[in-house]
């Protein structure tokens, strides 16, 4: 099968590629003669243009929608009628428009990533003016919400506050912030929050940096007027991650939900906050939203394209398969007998309650901002250039000059090309092992799951010799996280876990002499890392384990020839000589020692990571690409890129040896002379 044809859209994403030069092995056009030994650059458009979202609110007929991960952050107004983009707002600060409220025919929208600036701002659809209010203090602000009086309150993640995530209130009549509560300190993030006339409620728990005794999932009322908390979390949803949504139903019904295996959902009266009725979701991960039409309650789930109907009188629960292609539910309104969501890939859809009707449809082509976002992975062969992203991969046909948008459930956070140019993916959150072939498969199609808590892949690696797919992954809820191997095809990984300790996650897998290297991390800012471990990938078993005492995390590990490089999280490389760990006849094999060291951190950032490439061995970081000498680890800055990733920088080579990276947020091709 051949490739399907690009879209309108895709042809609109693709419209800033630069078809790749004859240098580079793959198009007809003269390159510029340069220095045989300065590295040739080619810019080859975004590395992923899109309009990935985090919130939506529905005030009247509009939808407003705000961005995840754009620069400037964003927020469109879409007409639910005719199905139009008619306004665009930018937000001064922030990554993530994730809390969003409406009151008074206004937004109040709270953004991450802008802990000491704005992070809480209004938007009046009346003008399209946008004011920055305050600065919740540290904070990513992950929810607002609005009392029936105007009051704002807001929650999100304050890292490394003793205090734990803190309720705070902000009054349009003064200007005036107020902490309001902090009563979970072992909680890692506040994630919900709601208020009435009489109380504001904040959702607590841990789904980040979980793990080592962090709060589970925890609902407090605060009485309004006189401050007074008290801790109403339903028993059957104590034992889950956390809080994800509360939401009041008119004045008799507050709904709560969880992130959970499975999910809950709690209604609760809000006059006495007892538990009306509380019950699972089969086969969710997390309850997100929520609307109601009489004596019915709808919500949607994480899962891809799910909608749940839930009849309060029969207690009655039925689900819902809505037709969008690229994953979790970021909002829902109703007008009328018909509901209208957002999923995170940038598709709004509507669901007639009546008749069970869709509608779908790409906001790009509706008119939203198709703009570079933050890069997530990389892979490259035989012409092909994929860049991850929000719910999207972007494949860069460079023979063609165009890019198509893959569809993706969440974010592909690394990738590996095989030889029959199949592309596999390591999904989050918990979305497992994704496969997309350009020749058989229209779009990506998931592959095996893994377990739920395993829900971050780091890294995904080929062992050609046993033919298994190597992957490290970060387990979010608990902390620690696992080793996997899985052999394309069979649909049943095998999954290690904790392989390094119950509090290191696997951040770094490389593969050779017919082993698989293991490096360590860890998501808190305290406790063990920087563990190395060789395994044998087909008998799942350790061959050996040191620690690198280096005081950071290992973020990535490669091999060429005899020698096994790592570099940290923080930019120090070193390397081990894996002869000194051969296997010994009748034993086991001893633990190498470390070799040569460098110090990087003049060069890198956070999470570099290397590459072998032939006889060369490459790193990247968000501020520079560089080559390392093998022997005495000395680096050569090669282009200064200035790189925008999510969660550390990537490199990738093709066949012939060409380099991919980003530079700001454009990807590029380097050809190292």
């Amino acid at each position: 099968m051949t490739p399907a044809s690009p879209s309108r859209r895709q042809l609109l994403l693709g419209a800033g590629t630069v078809t790749a030069l004859t240098a580079l092995g793959v198009g007809p056009a003269a390159a510029a003669p340069r220095s045989p030994r300065a590295p040739e650059v080619t810019g080859l458009g975004p590395g992923n243009a899109d309009f990935p979202l985090m919130s939506a609110t529905l005030l009247g007929e509009t939808l407003w929608i705000g961005s995840r991960n754009l620069a400037p952050a964003k927020v469109v107004g879409y007409h639910v009628p005719t199905g139009r983009v008619t306004a665009t707002a930018t937000l001064p600060t922030g990554n993530f428009v994730q809390g969003s409220a409406a009151h008074g025919g206004r937004l109040y929208l709270g953004v991450t990533d802008a802990p000491k600036a704005v992070n809480l701002y209004r938007l009046d659809p009346a003008d399209g003016s946008v004011r920055g209010l305050v600065n919740v203090p540290g904070a990513d602000v992950r929810d607002v919400a609005v009392a029936p009086d105007g009051v704002v309150y807001a929650t999100g993640r304050q890292k490394g506050r003793a205090a734990g995530p803190g309720l705070y209130a902000y009054d349009p009549a003064t200007g005036v912030l107020t902490e309001v509560a902090s009563p979970a300190p072992g909680a890692t993030q506040g994630r919900a929050v709601e208020a009435t006339a009489t109380h504001a409620y904040l959702g607590v728990g841990s789904n980040l940096a979980g793990g080592g005794g962090a709060t589970l999932a925890s609902l407090f009322a605060v009485e309004r007027a006189t401050g007074r908390i008290a801790d109403i979390t339903p028993p059957e949803l104590a034992a889950d991650t956390i809080i994800r949504q509360i939401t009041a139903l008119g004045d008799d019904l507050l709904a709560v939900s969880t992130e959970g295996k499975p999910a809950h959902v709690a209604f609760l009266d809000p006059a006495t906050h007892t538990v009306l009725r509380s019950f699972p979701v089969p086969g969710t991960k997390s309850i997100t939203n929520f609307q109601r039409l009489g004596d019915t309650v709808w919500f949607t789930s994480t899962e891809q394209g799910v909608v749940w109907r839930y009849r309060l009188a029969a207690g009655t629960l039925e689900q819902f398969a809505v037709p969008v292609p690229d994953g979790n539910s970021w909002g829902l309104g109703r007008l009328g007998d018909t509901l209208v969501g957002v999923t995170e890939g940038g598709t709004a859809w509507t669901l007639s309650t009546s008749t069970a009707a869709v509608t779908t449809t790409d906001l790009v082509a509706a008119g939203a901002p198709a703009e570079a976002q933050l890069g997530m992975s990389l892979a490259a062969r035989n012409g092909r250039v994929y860049v991850g992203g929000n719910g999207s991969i972007a494949l860069h046909d460079l023979r063609a000059g165009t890019v198509r948008k893959l569809p993706v459930p969440g974010e592909a956070k690394d990738t590996v090309i095989l030889d029959d140019d199949t592309l596999y993916l390591g999904v989050y959150s918990s979305q497992g092992i994704w496969r997309y072939n350009p020749w058989e498969d229209t779009e990506p199609v998931q592959e095996a799951v893994l377990p739920q808590e395993q829900n971050r892949p780091q890294t995904i690696r080929w062992d050609e010799e046993h033919g298994l797919l190597l992957l490290g992954v970060q387990a979010d809820t608990t902390g620690g996280g696992s080793f996997v191997t899985y052999r394309p095809g069979s649909g049943r990984p095998t999954v290690h876990v904790d392989p390094l300790g119950s509090e290191q996650l696997v951040r770094a897998v490389a593969v050779g002499h017919g082993q698989a290297f293991l490096g360590g991390d860890n998501a808190k800012t305290t406790g063990p890392r920087g563990d190395l471990a060789a395994w044998d990938p087909e008998a799942g078993r350790e061959l050996w384990r040191i620690g690198t005492n280096l005081g950071s995390g290992i973020s990535s590990l490669a091999v060429q020839g005899r020698w096994l490089f790592g570099i940290t999280v923080n930019g120090q490389v070193f390397s081990v000589d894996l002869r000194t760990a051969r296997r010994r006849p009748g034993g086991g094999a001893p633990a190498p020692v470390i070799g040569a060291r460098a110090d990087l951190r003049a060069i890198t950032s956070a999470n570099p990571r290397l590459l072998v490439v032939d006889d060369r061995l490459y790193g990247i970081s968000e501020r520079t690409l560089f080559r390392l000498d093998p022997e005495t680890l000395a680096a050569t800055v090669l282009v200064q890129v200035d790189a925008e990733w999510y969660s550390g920088a990537r490199v990738a080579a093709d066949d012939g040896g060409v380099l991919y990276t980003l530079r700001g947020r454009e990807l590029i091709a380097v050809r190292d002379r």
